[in-house]
């Protein structure tokens, strides 16, 4: 009989939403807890179980985005580029990064971006996950997240807006996102560290490495489809709430991140990082 309950999927849908936006790692979060709540089903039915959490998120990601991903589909049919422009509002509080003046240069840019990581996802992701899904190897994992967001608080003069980065950029932000392979290295922490490093404009940085999210999880739950479906019976109710839960939670973490990051705070995440990360050593070491 599976371990899994639905208000066991109910706290692991929350943990997911909020740590997956945030910089904290929910792979991190999402090892660390199932571990805590007694789980111990196989390493199969676990990544099924994740994988399933990762849809709520990513439904949230693209409501979030909408205008963005419609700018960088819509430019290339005629009648829905007209249809965008009709509707593009400059004046909004929060306007998207893509319009229709710029979403033929961004496409190519959030696609090189994908590929590193795409391709090493792809290829070694569940070798990774194996090797890595020990909570003491998460935990530090998690503090080195923790150092990487730090260095950010150093950055000044952030100058590249949309019309300044190149494929230069785009590349290495892209090999950044191969590294959140590791369970414990937060995907959006080195890959928003990565763009202010490289002086992009706060809120570029923070919608880049999102619009790079998007298609990279998406393909990646394409593939997965067949794991859920085998979900054990037990375990699918938990992850139908989890999921709902994850995707909720989610989308009203991400304007609270973006807030942050417009803020020039993001690197107040490294203090939770490493709080977090030591007494996950500490709990697992000695007691």
């Amino acid at each position: 009989m599976t371990e899994f309950t639905w208000i066991k999927g109910i706290i692991l849908g929350l943990v997911q939403g909020v740590t997956e936006f945030f910089p904290v790692s929910s792979s991190a979060h999402l090892v660390i807890a199932e571990s805590w709540l007694g789980i111990r089903e196989s390493v199969k039915t676990l990544a099924a179980f994740d994988v399933a959490l990762h849809f709520g998120t990513l439904v949230a990601a693209i409501f979030f985005f909408k205008k963005d991903l419609e700018c960088l589909f819509g430019v290339w049919f005629p009648k829905w580029r007209q249809k965008l422009e009709g509707e593009q509002d400059v004046s909004a509080a929060h306007p998207p990064m893509v319009h229709t003046g710029n979403a033929k240069k961004m496409g190519p840019l959030i696609i090189l971006g994908v590929l590193p990581a795409g391709f090493i996802t792809a290829k070694f992701g569940p070798f990774f996950s194996d090797i890595f899904s020990d909570t003491i190897v998460v935990a530090i994992l998690l503090i080195i997240t923790g150092f990487v967001i730090s260095t950010t608080r150093r950055i000044h003069g952030d100058t590249l807006n949309v019309e300044k980065i190149g494929f230069k950029q785009a590349l290495l932000v892209g090999l950044a996102q191969i590294f959140s392979v590791l369970p414990g290295i937060s995907r959006s922490g080195v890959t928003i560290s990565t763009g202010l490093f490289l002086r992009f404009k706060p809120e570029l940085a923070f919608r880049f490495s999102f619009l790079m999210m998007i298609p990279l999880t998406a393909v990646t739950l394409i593939m997965d489809i067949p794991k859920i479906l085998n979900l054990p019976p037990g375990a699918i109710l938990a992850a139908v709430f989890g999921s709902i839960v994850a995707g909720v939670s989610g989308y009203f973490c991400i304007p609270i991140l973006l807030e942050i990051v417009r803020r020039k705070k993001f690197f107040f995440f490294s203090y939770y990082c490493w709080a977090a990360g030591t007494l996950v050593l500490i709990k697992e070491m000695f007691f």
